[in-house]
Protein backbone atom coordinates (compact mmCIF):
# COMPACT_ATOMS: atom_id res chain seq x y z
CA UNK A 1 0.00 0.00 0.00
CA UNK A 2 1.10 3.34 -1.00
CA UNK A 3 -0.36 5.64 1.57
CA UNK A 4 1.13 9.32 0.14
CA UNK A 5 0.83 8.48 -4.12
CA UNK A 6 -0.26 11.29 -6.42
CA UNK A 7 0.00 12.12 -9.96
CA UNK A 8 2.61 14.99 -10.94
CA UNK A 9 3.54 17.00 -13.58
CA UNK A 10 7.11 18.49 -14.46
CA UNK A 11 7.01 21.68 -16.88
CA UNK A 12 10.38 22.42 -18.78
CA UNK A 13 9.84 25.70 -20.71
CA UNK A 14 11.88 26.70 -23.48
CA UNK A 15 12.29 30.11 -24.71
CA UNK A 16 15.08 30.97 -27.31
CA UNK A 17 16.93 28.05 -26.98
CA UNK A 18 17.38 28.10 -22.57
CA UNK A 19 14.95 26.54 -20.41
CA UNK A 20 13.58 28.24 -17.23
CA UNK A 21 14.73 26.78 -13.13
CA UNK A 22 13.17 27.97 -10.72
CA UNK A 23 14.94 27.43 -7.10
CA UNK A 24 12.13 26.27 -4.16
CA UNK A 25 12.10 28.56 -1.52
CA UNK A 26 14.06 27.92 1.44
CA UNK A 27 10.65 27.54 3.62
CA UNK A 28 9.30 24.56 1.64
CA UNK A 29 8.81 21.42 3.03
CA UNK A 30 9.26 19.50 -0.62
CA UNK A 31 12.62 19.90 -1.41
CA UNK A 32 13.89 23.64 -0.04
CA UNK A 33 16.55 25.33 -1.76
CA UNK A 34 16.54 22.52 -4.47
CA UNK A 35 17.26 23.89 -8.35
CA UNK A 36 13.91 22.28 -10.47
CA UNK A 37 11.63 23.07 -13.46
CA UNK A 38 8.58 24.24 -12.32
CA UNK A 39 6.23 21.15 -10.82
CA UNK A 40 3.14 20.00 -8.73
CA UNK A 41 0.80 17.67 -8.18
CA UNK A 42 -2.50 16.82 -10.28
CA UNK A 43 -6.25 17.64 -8.88
CA UNK A 44 -8.53 14.70 -8.50
CA UNK A 45 -10.71 15.86 -11.21
CA UNK A 46 -7.79 16.71 -13.77
CA UNK A 47 -6.19 14.49 -15.93
CA UNK A 48 -1.82 15.72 -16.42
CA UNK A 49 -2.10 18.08 -19.01
CA UNK A 50 -4.84 20.13 -17.93
CA UNK A 51 -2.61 20.04 -14.49
CA UNK A 52 0.09 21.38 -16.46
CA UNK A 53 -1.50 24.19 -17.84
CA UNK A 54 -3.16 25.32 -14.33
CA UNK A 55 0.86 24.67 -12.59
CA UNK A 56 2.61 27.00 -15.42
CA UNK A 57 -0.04 29.45 -14.56
CA UNK A 58 -0.07 29.36 -10.56
CA UNK A 59 4.08 28.79 -10.40
CA UNK A 60 5.37 31.05 -13.00
CA UNK A 61 2.18 33.36 -13.81
CA UNK A 62 2.80 32.04 -17.77
CA UNK A 63 0.09 30.51 -20.29
CA UNK A 64 1.53 27.61 -22.19
CA UNK A 65 1.86 25.68 -25.09
CA UNK A 66 2.75 21.89 -25.20
CA UNK A 67 5.23 20.68 -26.84
CA UNK A 68 5.61 17.54 -26.34
CA UNK A 69 5.36 14.87 -23.15
CA UNK A 70 9.05 13.76 -22.66
CA UNK A 71 8.95 11.40 -19.67
CA UNK A 72 6.37 9.17 -18.13
CA UNK A 73 8.56 7.67 -14.84
CA UNK A 74 7.54 6.31 -11.10
CA UNK A 75 9.53 7.65 -8.68
CA UNK A 76 9.62 7.09 -5.09
CA UNK A 77 11.32 9.80 -2.42
CA UNK A 78 10.44 11.52 0.67
CA UNK A 79 9.47 14.17 2.15
CA UNK A 80 10.63 15.01 5.73
CA UNK A 81 10.40 11.33 7.08
CA UNK A 82 7.79 9.94 5.25
CA UNK A 83 8.03 8.16 1.52
CA UNK A 84 6.43 9.75 -1.20
CA UNK A 85 5.48 7.96 -4.35
CA UNK A 86 4.84 10.26 -7.53
CA UNK A 87 4.07 8.91 -11.11
CA UNK A 88 5.02 12.27 -12.94
CA UNK A 89 4.35 13.19 -16.65
CA UNK A 90 7.28 15.57 -18.14
CA UNK A 91 6.26 18.20 -20.50
CA UNK A 92 8.06 20.20 -22.80
CA UNK A 93 6.19 23.59 -23.56
CA UNK A 94 7.17 27.03 -25.02
CA UNK A 95 5.09 30.66 -23.85
CA UNK A 96 2.04 31.11 -25.55
CA UNK A 97 2.79 33.24 -28.30
CA UNK A 98 6.59 33.80 -27.08
CA UNK A 99 5.62 35.98 -23.97
CA UNK A 100 7.29 35.62 -20.95
CA UNK A 101 6.44 39.22 -19.97
CA UNK A 102 4.53 38.02 -17.02
CA UNK A 103 6.47 35.59 -15.75
CA UNK A 104 6.34 35.47 -12.46
CA UNK A 105 7.04 33.30 -9.63
CA UNK A 106 4.77 32.33 -6.64
CA UNK A 107 6.11 31.85 -3.29
CA UNK A 108 7.22 28.44 -3.45
CA UNK A 109 10.04 29.72 -5.43
CA UNK A 110 12.54 31.95 -4.55
CA UNK A 111 14.81 32.42 -8.06
CA UNK A 112 14.79 31.24 -11.19
CA UNK A 113 17.55 31.12 -14.14
CA UNK A 114 17.43 30.65 -17.61
CA UNK A 115 19.88 27.76 -18.78
CA UNK A 116 21.56 26.60 -21.56
CA UNK A 117 23.25 23.01 -21.64
CA UNK A 118 26.49 24.23 -20.82
CA UNK A 119 25.32 26.41 -17.48
CA UNK A 120 24.24 22.87 -16.06
CA UNK A 121 27.86 22.00 -15.49
CA UNK A 122 27.43 25.27 -12.53
CA UNK A 123 28.30 24.22 -9.44
CA UNK A 124 25.14 25.71 -8.50
CA UNK A 125 22.25 23.90 -10.03
CA UNK A 126 24.24 20.68 -7.83
CA UNK A 127 20.55 19.85 -6.47
CA UNK A 128 18.75 19.55 -9.92
CA UNK A 129 17.40 15.85 -9.62
CA UNK A 130 19.42 13.68 -12.02
CA UNK A 131 16.41 12.79 -13.81
CA UNK A 132 15.50 16.16 -14.66
CA UNK A 133 19.19 16.48 -15.74
CA UNK A 134 18.87 13.49 -18.10
CA UNK A 135 16.01 14.57 -19.12
CA UNK A 136 17.18 17.87 -20.64
CA UNK A 137 20.50 16.56 -21.90
CA UNK A 138 18.74 13.70 -24.00
CA UNK A 139 15.73 15.46 -25.02
CA UNK A 140 15.61 18.78 -24.96
CA UNK A 141 19.21 20.25 -25.21
CA UNK A 142 19.90 16.97 -28.36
Amino acid sequence: MYPNYRISVEIILLYEGKVLLTKRAPHCKVAPNVWNVPAGKIKYDEIPIEGMYREAKEEINLDVEMLEELSVRNIKSKSGDEDIYRVVFTYLVKPKNDDISSLKLNDEHSEYAWVTKEDLNDPKYETLHDDIRNILLTKVFK
